[in-house]
């Protein structure tokens, strides 16, 4: 009798079990067929600072507000930061009794061909081809010769102060393009639609008369002009997209603004590494006048460099179009004894969008300019149907 009532026991709850993976699994094809359904949009998005020329009485507050962009999706972090971790796998260990990189090379030349082999090909030739581009400062900065081994941290108590692992990305020129140029497969042939958000080629922009117009404009400086396709649902299913532009500020300055030679030499004063992160946090609290909700809240998920423009955009799509944007603009100034620092000026808009409408996003000290368009995607062939040649 009791083998009887557990085997029902079993059965009911293995049919329970199957019903709940049914629904869960459609559930998550219908927000699957959701998200494919959403409609396409092109946008174009325009940044530009105002100099000096551009006074005004409004004082602001210099109180730094950090912008998380772990979540956000970036379409320029790929072009100008490529992730060198497939590059550096294949780099022999620095405090190791290495032989020379020619007969390494021998050496290799003789194994069989794995498959982690052709990411590191495509990320030596994805490096390659910035090696040109900005003449004015080497893009490439970290040593190509062996992999330097981590020092093991010690296990300390506090605020969490010390920066991610930067190793494994590239810093980047010192000065972006104001135009950034997608990767194409191959040249002069047609940029293909993707399923993901992507950036757009400048034969596509619809603002180059008043791009035109702010770059010769007093006191104007053009930082970004790009565009990007991307479908559009609610702003739970929408993607955010990070965006940055103009000088890189890092490493001689922190994400605060603050110069990291001075930090510098008074961890090399302090022998203590656990008094040494104290005092830098009580640092942090007197001149930016942080709380430690917020302190902590500025760390986690920051970026690696400090830009000149960097934020967030995310395009919803809610019967009406909306885009909330989020953007920390950085300027450099030098006071009275000759001491540099960083002025940050923190903007948090949110604006409704038409199609074809030019929308301005006002601040005193730069402007961000956006235009929606609608975008049809290319008809693809249903399953089982063939492509005529």
């Amino acid at each position: 009798m009791n083998r009887t009532l557990l085997s029902r026991l079993i059965v009911s709850f293995s049919v329970a079990g199957l019903g709940f993976c049914a629904a869960m699994s459609a559930q998550a094809q219908t927000s699957l067929s959701q998200a494919n359904n959403d409609p396409w949009f092109e946008i174009e998005l325009i940044a530009f600072e105002r100099g000096t020329l551009s006074s005004t009485l409004e004082k602001f507050e210099q109180r730094v507000t950090a912008i998380p962009v772990h979540r956000s999706l970036d379409l320029l972090k790929p072009l100008y930061q490529p992730d060198i971790r497939a590059l550096q796998s294949a780099l022999p260990d620095c405090q190791e009794k290495s032989e020379s990189l020619l007969a390494a090379e021998d050496r290799l030349a003789g194994l069989e061909p794995q498959p982690w082999f052709d990411e590191i090909q495509q990320a030596e030739q994805q490096l390659q081809r910035y090696t040109g581009v900005f003449p004015a400062a080497p893009l490439l900065q970290w040593p190509l010769s062996c992999r330097r081994n981590k020092p093991q941290q010690p296990i300390v108590q506090g605020p969490q102060l010390l920066a991610a692992d930067e190793d494994n990305q590239v810093d980047g020129p010192s000065l972006l393009p104001v135009i950034p140029q997608p990767t194409v497969p191959q040249p002069n042939v047609p940029q293909q639609h993707q399923i993901t958000p992507y950036l757009l080629d400048e034969t596509t922009f619809q603002l180059k008369d008043l791009a035109w117009q702010l770059g010769h404009r007093a006191g104007h400086k053009l930082l970004l002009h790009t565009a990007w396709r991307q479908s559009l649902g609610v702003k739970r299913r929408s993607t955010s997209l990070r965006f940055f532009a103009g000088q890189r500020f890092s490493p001689k300055f922190d994400y605060q603004g603050l110069l990291k030679t001075e930090q510098s030499d008074m961890l090399a004063a302090t022998p203590d590494l656990q008094a040494a992160i104290e005092q830098t946090y009580q640092q942090l609290q007197q001149s930016q006048q942080l709380g430690r909700d917020e302190q902590a809240q500025a760390v986690h998920g920051l970026p690696q460099q400090v830009w000149q423009l960097d934020g967030i955009i995310q395009p919803y799509n809610e019967r009406m179009l909306f885009a909330d944007t989020e953007f920390n603009l950085r300027q450099l100034v030098t006071d009275a004894n000759n001491n540099e620092r960083l002025n940050t000026f923190y903007v948090k808009d949110s604006v409704r969008l038409l199609l074809g409408e030019i929308h301005y996003l006002d601040h005193p000290r730069f402007g961000l300019i956006l235009q929606i368009r609608r975008f049809t995607p290319p008809a693809t062939p249903a399953a089982g149907e063939g492509v005529s040649p």
